[in-house]
């Protein structure tokens, strides 16, 4: 007979106090029976809810025979996430503080508690309101609330749920008492609902990925279609979930499943009430074949013969299903964890290897057909129909050649309006059961009529493949469909903490350069990436903080993001800095000239017209006063204020810098070794080429390269992070992490609150590896006077980099004594071009009786060898690395002229500002500085 209220536990005697007969065990919960009547509530108090448990199991396994359980999977999979569950409990007012932050209070800073809510109700009465709230969010049968009293408030630190079998009998005693109460089993809350609404649609993309579900195309035309309809469609990477709260809706194109990254993505989206395709609760039931069968079982939906196997369930039962035997593991996807079995042995070996890793398997009888009906629906109704068919020679739409290329059958798009009835009636009807998102049903036509064989959350969508028939309606519908989503959902404004996370000093989070969609496959050298910081200035040459109007001018929309397709905007840690950068890699540097010209021209004539103002150019401002800069506050304010915390930001280091990165891709590890090694034998002479940075607070300054003068100090509390600056060698890349970010991270994680900078963007060398975008990025380059000169300049270090790492993969350069290197750059810094350094590696050098060369002459070497492995395209520029070789950088050319007047304070401050201005002008022209020499 079914009871009403099923208690599942791990064993009896986890819970003696209740009979026997009042409980569950989960083998027999999961195997069905008497406690699997639809429409009762199950109490899950198994040991553990870990993914793949059975305890997991039975909360997926209720959802599908319409039970309603306590946990559910969306709870156990929220309580794993503690930003998750944080920020929702923040968003629904419960008072809390991070659980860094309870780790490393001090003793007597503030009073700590934990109490145990069971079904939300706390024995506590300074409790109750917290439990009832984080009950009611994440309703768990029994939470662990640690609190901590701060001004007066009780808030909450952390939450979890707590295993029956870790309470002692005491502590049980107000489990089992709700247990006896129904009431107090289903009393629940519902979330607050949210105020704003916006229009803007993320779409998160992982290019990298072979199974991307749409191609960089398809979402291109999703692109045009949404700004046809006024929507703002914009994709975002895995690195960006900071950045959701700047959207009102999410479409997933990124691999899906509870333990994938775009999870965490969904969650979020959920959290923050936008509407969300696919949500967590169609991902929970599309990736777990377990689910499916159940659920399409117990709704009368015609499926092959399929039979949920457990290790116990004898062999006689699976053949009756025929043979072959399709066997699945329960979350397989992409044909994967997919097998045809034509025998026992073939089975029994399969199954054991399938069984590690799930407890539950699935057997289904085997249907042979030419192709699978696709029909996609979305909300209900039909997106679109296509026929896919088998791989040649093989039984499934994808198969793998013997030299482990993957073969994919053919994709024949078909009119929706022209699909089968009776075909499309069925996937309605089982998609109707997921619930109103995306979803792919795949269904073969047999002689008793059509059957499902799966359904898929976050179906494919490709251009020129699936769209071929309908065409642009497929993605009208999509924009629609979230567009009346957007106006149903009662949204909230979003906090600026839920804007986009930074990386260094408010860098988009691994974007520049090589950005991280880009395919991972690039040899060394073979593109590259730009990035420029400006500052901008109103029209007497101070700084303006300005960045945030003119990039919500520039999009139509706060932002601190812009990307236009070939270029792209962001801001700096300061308000008055931006950053210019090509959101995806080039091959020819010219191109990146091109594309970052445009853009200084766009925001300079936005600048002018809006705001009366315009950008500077050089690698500091001459005049202005630290102090008195303003920190980003629209975004990032978690990594600012982190910074700020560790480090005196209100300094030339931090609030008055403005460089230009290049990045370059790693390629193969031995590459990528060799690429890091001749960047330490190339960056301590770039300061002679490329310093433009000659003053600061409206003097002349004792250094030629003054930006990284204060870089060799701005982060040295933490002098892990910036080492010498000079980069270390490495033999390695496990060497690189080991020896160059593990010191890095320990450094940080000794120090309270400083977990937010674990990250490679933490690194303040001259020039760094990027694991996240698989570059190296060269850091030690001062922005010059115009993109033309600072892509000359990157023109000459790639083709430089090249022939240095060429020579040491050919072992026919030596490694020097690391410390050398760094007392040549430390020279070069101050004296520029004037510098008389060792440069040990380099022969055929005029040198001095100490061993010292003109640091003019190693630059020419250098030159002279990169014009041996230059792009034709590029091979110009260098005419005008060579112009700077012999007249001096920009920095030093600027010191001579203003020289001059140094004598007069008011004429040096006039000559100083009609310099700058000459320079301004040159950067919104494009042109070479003419000043001294060029």
């Amino acid at each position: 007979m079914s009871r009403r209220l099923v208690v599942v536990v791990s064993n009896p005697t986890d819970i003696p106090e209740l009979s026997p007969d009042r409980l569950t065990i989960a083998d027999a919960y999961l195997s069905g029976g008497e406690a699997a009547a639809q429409g009762a509530t199950v109490v899950n108090l198994c040991r553990s809810y870990r993914y793949r448990t059975k305890g997991y199991y039975v909360s997926l396994i209720a959802d599908a025979r319409g039970q309603r359980v306590l946990p559910g999977v969306e709870a156990i999979e929220g309580l794993s996430e503690p930003f998750g569950l944080f920020r929702i409990l923040q968003e629904a007012g419960v008072p809390t503080v991070d659980v860094e932050r309870m780790r490393t209070s001090p003793a007597g800073e503030g009073s700590v508690a934990e109490a145990l809510a069971y079904f939300g109700h706390c024995e506590d009465a300074r409790f109750r309101p917290a439990a009832q709230a984080v009950y009611r969010e994440w309703p768990a049968p029994v939470l662990r609330l640690q609190m901590v009293e701060e001004e007066g408030e009780w808030r909450v630190a952390h939450a979890a749920a707590v295993p029956v079998h870790q309470l002692g009998p005491e502590r049980r005693a107000p489990l089992v008492e709700a247990l006896l109460d129904e009431r107090r089993v289903l009393r629940r809350g519902s979330p607050v609902p949210r105020e704003l609404k916006r229009a803007s649609i993320a779409v998160l993309v992982d290019e990298r990925d072979a199974f991307s579900p749409s191609s960089p195309e398809t979402i291109d035309r999703l692109e045009r279609v949404g700004s046809r309809m006024n929507v703002y469609v914009h994709r975002i990477g895995l690195d960006d979930v900071e950045r959701l709260g700047e959207y009102d809706a999410l479409f997933v194109r990124a691999l899906t499943g509870v333990r994938e990254p775009s999870f965490q993505f969904v969650l979020r989206a959920e959290m923050l009430d936008m509407p969300v395709v696919d949500d967590t609760q169609s991902i929970i039931r599309c990736s777990n074949k377990v689910f499916l069968e159940e659920l399409l079982r117990r709704e009368g939906i015609p499926t092959p013969r399929t039979l949920v196997v457990t290790p116990r369930t004898p062999y006689e039962q699976i053949a009756e299903l025929g043979a072959p035997t399709v066997v699945k593991l329960p979350d397989g996807s992409f044909s994967a964890a997919v097998h045809k079995c034509e025998s026992r042995e073939e089975y029994e070996r399969v199954a054991a290897e399938m069984f590690r890793r799930s407890p539950l398997i699935i057997a289904q009888e085997f249907l042979p057909t030419g192709y699978d009906w696709r029909i996609t629906v979305l909300d209900g109704r039909v997106l679109f129909a296509a026929r896919y068919f088998m791989a040649q020679g093989h039984w499934q739409i994808r198969s793998e050649d013997p030299s482990g290329h993957d073969r994919y059958g053919r994709v024949e798009a078909v009119p929706r309006a022209e699909a089968p009835r009776d075909v499309v009636d069925l996937a309605l009807r089982a998609a109707a059961l997921i619930g109103s998102g995306l979803y792919g049903v795949d269904i073969k036509e047999t002689p008793a009529g059509p059957v499902v064989i799966e359904i898929n959350d976050n179906p494919n969508l490709d251009i020129g493949y699936d769209d071929a028939a309908d065409g642009n309606r497929i993605y009208e519908d999509i924009i629609t469909f979230f567009l009346r989503r957007i106006e149903e959902t009662p949204p909230t404004a979003r906090p600026e903490s839920e804007a986009p996370a930074a990386v260094e000093r408010g860098e988009r989070a691994e974007r520049p350069g090589v950005h991280p969609t880009a395919k991972r496959h690039f040899r060394p050298f073979e593109v590259a990436g730009m990035e420029l910081e400006y500052a901008v200035v109103d029209r007497d040459l101070n700084a303006a903080s300005l960045v945030e109007p003119g990039l919500r001018a520039l999009a139509g929309r706060p932002t601190s993001d812009v990307d236009l397709g070939h270029v792209a905007f962001s801001n700096e840690i300061a308000d008055h800095v931006f950053e210019l950068k090509i959101p995806a890699p080039v091959r020819s540097l010219a191109a990146a000239e091109a594309a970052l010209v445009d853009g200084v021209q766009r925001f300079s004539l936005l600048l002018r017209e809006r705001f009366g103002a315009r950008l500077l150019p050089t690698g500091m401002h001459p005049w202005l006063r630290p102090r008195r800069a303003r920190l980003w506050k629209r975004s990032n304010a978690r990594i600012y204020q982190a910074y700020a915390r560790l480090f005196d930001v209100k300094t030339h280091g931090w609030m008055n810098v403005q460089a230009s990165h290049l990045n370059l891709p790693l390629g193969r590890e031995e590459e990528a070794v060799a690429m890091l090694n001749a960047a330490a034998l190339l960056v301590p002479y770039l300061p002679a080429l490329a310093a433009s940075s000659p003053m600061y607070e409206g003097e002349l300054q004792e250094a030629v390269d003054n930006r990284l003068a204060w870089i060799l100090q701005h982060q040295a509390r933490i002098p892990e992070s910036c080492g010498r600056i000079v980069p270390e060698y490495v033999e390695s890349l496990g060497d690189y992490r080991k020896n160059v970010l593990g010191p890095m991270y320990q450094a940080l994680d000794r120090l309270p609150d400083a977990g937010v900078l674990r990250h490679d963007f933490f690194n303040a060398r001259g020039a760094v590896i990027k694991f996240s975008r698989q570059a190296m990025e060269i850091r030690v380059l001062d922005t010059q006077e115009c993109v033309k000169m600072d892509v000359a300049i990157a023109v000459f270090v790639r083709a430089a980099l090249r022939h240095l790492a060429a020579r040491l993969r050919a072992g026919r350069l030596p490694l020097p004594e690391h410390a050398v290197l760094v007392e040549d750059f430390r020279a070069v810094v101050w004296q520029g071009s004037r510098a008389r350094v060792f440069a040990p590696h380099l022969s055929r050098l005029e040198r001095d009786a100490e061993g010292r060369a003109d640091v003019r002459a190693v630059l020419r070497h250098l030159l002279a060898a990169a014009r041996k492995t230059v792009r034709k395209d590029e091979a110009g520029y260098l005419d005008l690395v060579e112009r700077v070789i012999e007249s001096g950088s920009l920095s030093e050319r600027i010191r001579d002229v203003l020289l001059l007047y140094v004598d007069d304070e008011e004429v040096f401050t006039e000559a100083a500002r009609r310099v700058y201005i000459e320079l301004a002008d040159c950067l919104e022209a494009n042109e070479p500085w003419r000043g001294r020499g060029i």
